[in-house]
């Protein structure tokens, strides 16, 4: 473990000297962790772009250490570090946790409810999909039997959340690459009524199945709290993936359909 922090250090010093050689003669690609959070917006983006907690990722403390997930995790809903990526390695990025000295109130609240967020879906991964039985605008049914043997990408939305509506185009992309695999199923659980969602259908394209008054499962069974989530159940009903962005559940999704 403790060669594994010396690679890493060797690697990240050595990343911030390429940064420092190769500038252009007003400033480095490379963001600069010392001032990123001195303007919201700045960090904002970059966090949103750059960190996904949702994903596998090597975690180092403020000392470089490697730490697991929920420790990383714990740390940045402590409010006085914040996240930065400092290289990928074989395709995994690699976080360290800098101290937050921003005056910025605002930074140290979203930073806490990143990681609050992340952690909640976190703990869901693992368990056992509640019971359940779903039938959809089309009038097919599914429950935990007949579902038994095939991976669920399931997605909680409604018709107001712009965000779940702006992603379809890339959720029905996904649907076609699997076309033809019948051991998966996309299911999309949604707040709305059955005729609302039927009018609205008719002018937006949408290849998951849609289960209509799905308010009262999220938020007591699944106890989503963010639309739109996106869970990946496995072949035994076990959730993998408890993710809000579909990017981030895709890795997961290719790896057990091989």
């Amino acid at each position: 473990m403790k060669k594994l922090h010396v690679i890493l250090l060797a690697l990240f010093f050595s990343q911030i000297s390429i940064a420092q050689d190769t500038k252009s003669s007003k400033k480095s690609l490379v963001p600069d962790w010392k001032t990123l959070t001195d303007d919201y917006m700045t960090w904002y983006t970059y966090t949103y772009t750059t960190i996904s907690l949702s994903q596998e990722f090597i975690g180092l403390d403020v000392d470089s250490v490697t730490i697991d997930k929920p420790t990383f995790l714990k740390n940045l809903l402590a409010g006085n570090v914040f996240a930065f990526k400092i290289m990928s390695i074989e395709g995994k990025d690699v976080y360290k946790l800098f101290p937050l000295t921003s005056k910025d109130e605002g930074i140290k609240a979203v930073v806490k409810e990143f990681a609050s967020s992340e952690m909640r879906n976190y703990k869901r991964e693992g368990t056992e999909m509640p019971a359940f039985s779903f039938t959809d605008i089309n009038g097919i049914n599914y429950d935990n039997s007949s579902t038994k043997g095939k991976l669920i990408v399931l997605k909680c939305w409604f018709i107001g959340c712009v965000a779940c509506v702006e992603e379809f185009p890339e959720l029905n992309k996904l649907v076609s690459n699997y076309k033809g695999n019948d051991s998966i199923l996309f299911i999309s659980l949604a707040i709305d009524k059955k005729d609302q969602l039927v009018k609205f259908l008719k002018t937006r394209k949408f290849k998951y199945a849609v289960v209509p008054e799905m308010k009262y499962f999220m938020n007591s069974q699944l106890n989503i709290t963010h639309y739109p989530t996106h869970l990946l159940i496995d072949k035994t009903g076990k959730i993998l993936k408890f993710v809000n962005r579909i990017e981030d559940l895709i890795p997961s999704l290719e790896k057990a359909s091989k």
